[in-house]
């Protein structure tokens, strides 16, 4: 692959400089644009051979909760991308080297729709694991989201992107919130623009949410009301629009009404709808204390949740006799297999639609 065209890429004069310092050993091959919170680069290292990440950041000298480079370099989890190098490039401007995850990230995750109860919950444990190794240090993210969690090797949540992270500093409970990401701020972020330890939960929440398969579209035109829409279409530049857009989303999360849990499918089973309600509530007094006890409730509801998925566009529950519903023309066919042996259609249920279907099975497994 061709080395980057430094001179040509869409940043800052001292990014640009402080890119061609660190090409004596590391060639620059792309500018990703994807996530829009700062600068990122992939590369190689010139003398390893292993593929880098290189994330440059607006930090604005807020030295009280600057994230410290070499604090977060020995923050040792399997669930946080490591820190290889670090700096400031003046007081505007600071990078983080980290390894590349070819796997891509969450967001390619949701995409493939294919995830199923169980990996939902194995990948919200894991980023809570890691979010925890954070906040045991005092550093708060403030940007979960998906895009920013990649996919390690073994298919484990890895938090990334650090452009966000800020340190508490003792004495504490809060620090200024970020602006970065509307749909993923916590409310108490846009009332009082605070942020502490329970907006990571209610961005944990949120991703649990959202790989259970619930409805939280990324294009801002999607989440306004007709009459909204209409003001939106009239306003005449884009920037207008989208900080209309913006508005209109914020007073939803204010509200308490972002999520809509009744848009999760139907195998979700209501222990589960309460534990991403509980994560989310409006009240950062009202949601897990800290992420230990997030994490330990989905542990303990693991047991209990039917491993439903959807395997080639069909819902499968996979147990000791797993099922599968299918819909055609508004009839429901259900069909059963033993111990992974061939499939039979199974005559014994009397669903209309898929929610019965896969009530009836609930109730039978």
């Amino acid at each position: 692959m061709p080395s980057l065209y430094i001179d040509g890429v869409n940043a800052p004069e001292e990014i640009k400089n402080q890119l061609k310092v660190l090409s004596k050993d590391i060639l620059f091959e792309r500018e990703v644009t994807k996530g829009g919170n700062g600068y990122l680069f992939f590369g190689e290292n010139k003398i390893l051979g292993t593929t880098i990440a290189v994330k440059f950041y607006y930090w604005g000298g807020e030295e009280e909760f600057h994230a410290e480079p070499t604090t977060l370099a020995t923050i040792v989890s399997p669930h946080v991308l490591s820190v290889q190098n670090a700096g400031l490039i003046d007081g505007d401007w600071a990078y983080f080297l980290t390894p590349y995850c070819e796997n891509g990230d969450m967001d390619d995750v949701i995409e493939r729709t294919e995830i199923g109860n169980i990996k939902a919950l194995d990948l919200t444990c894991e980023l809570l694991m890691g979010v925890g190794s954070l906040h045991e240090q005092r550093y708060l993210h403030r940007d979960l989201k998906p895009a920013n969690i990649y996919i390690g090797e073994t298919n484990q949540s890895i938090i990334g992107d650090f452009g966000s992270i800020k340190l508490v500093p003792e004495g504490l409970d809060n620090i200024p919130a970020s602006s970065h990401a509307v749909l993923y701020r916590p409310p108490e972020s846009i009332t009082t623009n605070s942020y502490g330890f329970e907006g990571d939960i209610y961005q944990a929440g949120i991703i649990l949410y959202q790989l259970l398969g619930g409805h939280l579209p990324y294009d801002e035109v999607s989440w306004l009301s007709a009459s909204e829409r209409k003001h939106y279409n009239q306003l005449g530049t884009e920037a207008d629009k989208s900080i209309f857009a913006d508005q209109c989303i914020m007073t939803k999360i204010k509200k308490g009404k972002l999520l809509n849990l009744n848009s999760l499918p139907p195998w979700v089973p209501m222990n589960l709808k309460r534990a991403i309600k509980k994560a989310t509530h409006i009240s950062p007094q009202k949601r897990f204390p800290t992420v230990s006890a997030f994490h330990v409730q989905l542990n303990n509801l693991k047991p209990t949740v039917p491993d439903w998925i959807i395997e080639a566009g069909v819902p499968t529950l996979r147990d000791v006799t797993s099922y599968k519903v299918f819909l055609a023309e508004h009839n429901v066919t259900i069909k059963k297999s033993r111990a992974m042996g061939q499939w039979r259609k199974d005559n014994s249920f009397t669903a209309n639609n898929i929610a019965e279907a896969v009530e009836q099975i609930n109730q039978n497994n």
